[in-house]
This record gives structure tokens, sequence and C-alpha cells, in this order.
């Protein structure tokens, strides 16, 4: 029995190795671009359920208690709040509060930041995203230029 001549596999030559190398490299964006949109995201309303059982003894969204006020927190430069004693440790940090630097506080705040105040880990990966879902509603209020009564 004879095979057809397009069933053997094709051998690559100098001359074909730019094409070869292209296709490459295109399969591996798409890979890539699929592995990024297939990211697990977070539940906004558990994480507001999480964040009034979990972080509201210490913090609020728009006044400082213990904690540093929230509102506008995802893209916030650490150790920002106006007039808010921030610990040494917060100070020295010099970063902006993004998903993923969210994530590594939330998981260990100890070890991102030796010596800050914040007494709390949230250990569990779903209840990180949840909350850091939910720090993104608590998007910075508009100013409008007139006061309210």
């Amino acid at each position: 029995m004879q095979r057809h001549p397009s069933s053997f596999a094709p051998q690559t030559t100098v001359a074909s190795a730019p094409t070869w190398v292209i296709g490459w490299a295109l399969a591996c964006l798409a890979l890539t671009g699929t592995a990024h949109a297939a990211r697990p995201q977070g539940d906004a309303s558990r994480g507001q359920t999480l964040y009034s059982q979990q972080c509201m003894a210490c913090h609020a969204a728009d006044i400082s208690l213990a904690g540093p006020l929230h509102r506008g927190v995802v893209g916030r430069k650490s150790a920002s709040v106006p007039d808010y004693p921030y610990s040494p440790a917060l100070q020295r940090l010099k970063l902006t509060w993004t998903e993923r630097t969210l994530d590594t506080w939330l998981r260990d705040p100890n070890r991102m930041a030796p010596g800050n105040r914040m007494g709390f880990a949230v250990s569990s990966a779903q209840d990180r995203l949840d909350l850091i879902a939910y720090l993104k509603t608590l998007q910075p209020q508009a100013a409008t230029g007139s006061s309210k009564p």
C-alpha cells in the first residue's frame, strides 16, 4: 500500500524554518491569550459579604479607622491616604495596589511588609479573589464641584 505524498511529514529546511517559527510563535500567543482569558475571577457580591465579616472591624470604604479607607485602593499608591498614620513598614513599601499586589498582601501581609500593623491574613485564594473584586467596585468618587447641604 502506497501513502499519498501529502501524508508524509513535511521536511523542515532552512528556507521553511522562518515560516515554521512564525507559526509556532503565533500558536504560543494564542495559547497565552486563552490562558489569560481563563484566569479565575472574583465574585464582588461574595467579596462584599466577606469584607463585612472580616475587614470592617478595622476598615471602611470612606473613612479611615484602625486601617486606611478602601475607596479607590485599587490603583492607589501604598501608604498614600492623607492623614493616615501608616507604619514605617508600609511607608517603605512603595508600590501600587493592583490585583496582584493586593493578593500577595492579603495572603501574608507580614511577609510583604515585615513590621506592619495588619494582623489578619486571608488564606483562601477564592476569598482573596472575591475581596479584591469587591475592592475594585469601590472606585474613587468623582468631584462634582458643588458641596452637599
